[in-house]
């Protein structure tokens, strides 16, 4: 059995994450200077954050997502520290969506409206250091799990920790990540399942929109998606609408989680494709590429009040 089939079918989302050696960090670090020469190459994360955010034990661990408060200026990157649910299945658990938002790196908090802003703020910046990439295949973040991030809390007395981003040449993974104590504890967790970039990480079976379209069609899922991915595609080159794609796909397979614990999901999610997703395609198809942005926002809004606050 290969190593990635392995780390397959044993994963607990709890336990993501290993420990490495000092050379190993130096090289991952080194690589990530020499790939990304213009890029901060850490951030600082206080231990007063990690702490409270895994105060709840239905967390299984934390995404520390990649966030810019300008896009064009690499200065301001920091972190958003999304808690993830505690889900053990074969993929990653999914993000809680919080009304009130989640904590950054430095302790402060930040809105849930202007989470989805600096995420996408990342993306953007990204695409300018390598046009090349889909959006789609850009690394938003990082996840650890919490008894990996507990070990390192508790090894060590110091009040925070240093986030260092490394590259993975071999396996062209940027921005991966190396957590160690600021006090110069030599111990360096590194995260072992990025997202995208790792078999775990399958967004491409956890896409709402795509879910719906292959449930509900009747045979005409190719042609439909066709039609959204290209429209999709067009979003995200638009700073606003680019936004709200990139809050689609943070909430996506959270909210496919929610409707299944319902007992209607059938109702549920066949009611969305004959009120949103069938709809957009018409509209789509008539050139009418307002209605059918009004209509995508307005299933976002309806949606994340509906199923995913917590």
């Amino acid at each position: 059995m290969s190593t990635q089939s392995a780390l397959i079918s044993t994963f607990d989302p709890r336990y993501a994450g290993e420990f490495i050696a000092e050379s190993y960090y130096h090289e991952l670090v080194r690589n990530f200077r020499n790939r990304f020469s213009d890029q901060i190459t850490s951030v600082t994360i206080a231990k007063s954050a990690l702490e409270s955010i895994l105060i709840d034990d239905n967390v299984s661990g934390i995404k520390f997502m990649n966030a810019l408060e300008d896009p064009y200026d690499p200065s301001t990157r920091f972190l958003v520290l999304i808690p993830a649910n505690h889900t053990v299945n074969d993929r990653l658990p999914n993000s809680i969506i919080k009304k009130s938002g989640y904590l950054k790196s430095d302790g402060t908090f930040i809105s849930l409206k202007r989470t989805w802003e600096v995420l996408f703020n990342h993306v953007l910046n990204y695409k300018r250091l390598d046009p090349e990439i889909h959006y789609t295949r850009i690394n938003r973040g990082n996840f650890f799990g919490r008894e990996r991030i507990k070990e390192l809390l508790n090894a060590t007395d110091s009040e925070s920790f240093i986030y260092h981003f490394g590259y993975a040449i071999e396996a062209d993974l940027p921005f991966k990540p190396i957590v160690q104590p600021s006090n110069g504890f030599k111990m360096f967790l590194e995260e072992c399942c990025p997202c995208p970039g790792s078999p775990l990480c399958k967004g491409s079976e956890v896409c709402a929109l795509t879910y719906l379209s292959e449930k509900f069609s009747g045979g005409k899922e190719s042609a439909q998606l066709g039609v959204l991915r290209s429209f999709r595609d067009k979003l995200l080159n638009d700073k606003i609408s680019g936004l709200e794609v990139e809050k689609y796909y943070t909430i996506s397979a959270s909210l496919l989680e929610a409707i299944n614990n319902h007992e209607n999901k059938e109702d549920i999610f066949k009611n969305l494709y004959d009120k949103y997703l069938r709809p957009s395609v018409e509209y789509l198809n008539g050139n009418d590429e307002q209605s059918a942005y009004l209509l995508f926002t307005e299933v976002l809004e309806y949606l994340t009040e509906e199923y995913l606050f917590q």
